[in-house]
C-alpha cells in the first residue's frame, strides 16, 4: 500500500467515524482511521528516504527479496524432508468437535530420546521416551470431518518396546511429581481453519498407546482439546 492509498484510507474511515450513527461503527472507523494515518505517515516517510536515498531503497527491496527467498527455500526444504518419510498405513477415526474415519498411507517418524539423568521432579527423566509424528503433503490431506490434517505428534515416555502404555496415568504420575511433558509437542494439526490445533492434557480423557509386532503396530486412543472443542482421536498405525 503506497502513500496515496494509505491517505485515500485515512479519509475514507474518517468520513464514516464523522457521519455514522452507530456507537460501534464510529469506533471501529475512528481506529481504523488511527491505523491508515499511521501507515501513511509511514508511507511518507519511506517515500521520502527512497526519493533522497536511492540506494537504501534498493537494498531495502533486496533485502525483502532475501526473506521471502529464504522463507520459501525453508518451505521446500521442510517439502522434501517428509517427501522423503517411510510410509506408514493408517487407520484414523476422530470424535468430539467432528466425527469421521480415513485410511491410507502417511509420512511418519519416529525420534528416539535417550534418557536423562535422574530428576525428582519427573520420575520418566531417566527412561527412554519415543515420540511418532505423522505428516501429510500439500495434496494429500486426509479430510476428517472438513478438517484437512497436516500432522499428528505423540509421545511415549518409557517407551520399551511392546506393551500398553496409559499415557494418562503417566501424565499424571509425572505431574504429581512436577514433571509435566510439553502438552505442545502432543498435537494434531489442520490447515484449513484458525486454531486448528488440538492438544493432548491429562484431564481430556483416557489415552493410551499398545504396541504389538517388535514394535511396528501401534494401536492409538489419544482424547485431546483445543480452541475448537475435544475431539478424541483412535488410530492403528502399521509401520
Amino acid at each position: 500500500m503506497g502513500f496515496g492509498d494509505s491517505l485515500k484510507k485515512w479519509a475514507q474511515s474518517k468520513a464514516t467515524e464523522m457521519l455514522t450513527a452507530d456507537s460501534q461503527t464510529r469506533s471501529d472507523a475512528a481506529a481504523s482511521a488511527d491505523a491508515a494515518q499511521s501507515q501513511a505517515r509511514s508511507d511518507l516517510g519511506e517515500t521520502l528516504v527512497r526519493a533522497a536515498f536511492p540506494q537504501l531503497g534498493e537494498l531495502a527491496d533486496q533485502q525483502e527479496a532475501n526473506r521471502v527467498a529464504r522463507e520459501q527455500a525453508e518451505e521446500q526444504e521442510r517439502r522434501d524432508e517428509i517427501a522423503a518419510l517411510p510410509l506408514a498405513s493408517v487407520q484414523l477415526s476422530v470424535t468430539g468437535h467432528v466425527t469421521a474415519q480415513w485410511a491410507g498411507q502417511l509420512p511418519w517418524s519416529r525420534n528416539d530420546v535417550e534418557p536423562g539423568e535422574p530428576d525428582s521432579s519427573d520420575p520418566y527423566a531417566d527412561r527412554p521416551l519415543a515420540w511418532f509424528e505423522l505428516f501429510s503433503g500439500e495434496t494429500a490431506r486426509p479430510d476428517l470431518g472438513g478438517l484437512l490434517l497436516t500432522h499428528w505428534g505423540f509421545q511415549v515416555p518409557g517407551y520399551h518396546g511392546d506393551g500398553t502404555y496409559d499415557l494418562s496415568a503417566i501424565a499424571r504420575e509425572r505431574e504429581a511429581a512436577g514433571g509435566a511433558p510439553d502438552y505442545l509437542e502432543w498435537s494434531m494439526d489442520f490447515a484449513n481453519a484458525d486454531d486448528a490445533s488440538f492438544y493432548f492434557y491429562t484431564e481430556a480423557g483416557q489415552s493410551s498407546v499398545t504396541v504389538t509386532e517388535d514394535g511396528q503396530k501401534l494401536a492409538v486412543v489419544i482424547a485431546m482439546s483445543g480452541a475448537l472443542g475435544d475431539l478424541t482421536a483412535t488410530a492403528t498405525i502399521s509401520l
